[in-house]
């Protein structure tokens, strides 16, 4: 009885231990194209009155670009427009600052030449990052400046220096037309998401005190444009066309 239950078991084990591989009987690859049958059924309608009044806002006029802004690095002019519009606003809430860094990864397209509408501001600047302010030591800032060198460049204002091609270091570092001090803090504006040091910028995580401007950089873009359409002004922007950052 007991060989008879042992043979049992042995067979049991066997059998649950084929493996079976799976088998592709037929296949299809359909195409998933936009047609009017699915701009008709039950979600697009239920999104429809949404998606209307989204778009009613987002084509609002605002103001008009004199140029096309392009993005780029080490620089570029939508870089130098968006400065701009950090340092006008930092200096109207009576905050000084020493530099201005924010990060390229942040600006996603170009801002075209003409019509300026809310949704070109939110194509450019989909994120809400806000404006805060950085108390950075010389020490940091030095090393800022070569994580900013290593990647051929950063959307900055009040830095300059030159970015060696071949070993990727940024020399002769100045900040606001006068040499690097390692010695002294360094007040930066900058953004809440680069305060954690992302995009590869692990020193300005470093800080030593924040204060946040409890302003969206894309809000005082779009505050700006408006203003300037109001004076009669289109938006544009220059190259320093110095040769480095």
């Amino acid at each position: 009885m007991k060989k008879l239950l042992f043979f049992l078991i042995l067979i049991a084990v066997c059998t649950t231990c084929t493996h079976y591989q799976p088998q592709i009987v037929s296949s299809e690859l359909i195409a998933v194209n936009t047609t009017e049958k699915s701009a008709n059924n039950e979600i697009s309608q239920w999104i429809l009155p949404y998606k209307t009044a989204l778009n009613t806002v987002m084509g609002v006029k605002i103001g008009q670009a004199q140029i096309t802004l392009d993005r780029g690095l080490p620089e570029c002019l939508l870089g130098n427009f968006i400065t701009e519009v950090m340092g006008g606003y930092a200096k109207k809430q009576s905050k000084n600052y020493d530099f201005i860094i924010t990060n390229i990864g942040g600006l996603r397209e170009a801002l075209p030449q003409g019509e300026i509408t809310v949704g070109s501001i939110y194509n450019v600047f989909p994120f809400d990052n806000e404006l805060v302010m950085l108390t950075l030591s010389g020490k940091k800032v030095e090393q800022l400046c070569q994580e900013i060198a290593l990647q051929g460049g950063q959307i900055t204002s009040g830095i300059e220096m030159y970015i060696d091609t071949i070993s990727h270091e940024g020399k002769f570092i100045h900040i606001n037309n006068l040499p690097l001090d390692t010695n002294r803090n360094y007040q930066v504006l900058t953004t809440d998401y680069l305060s954690f040091g992302n995009d590869k910028l692990y020193a300005l995580a470093d800080y030593s005190a924040i204060y946040s401007l409890k302003k969206p950089l894309r809000e005082a873009i779009i505050e700006y444009v408006k203003k300037e359409n109001k004076k009669g002004k289109k938006i544009t922007a220059k190259l320093k066309n110095k040769g480095y950052l």
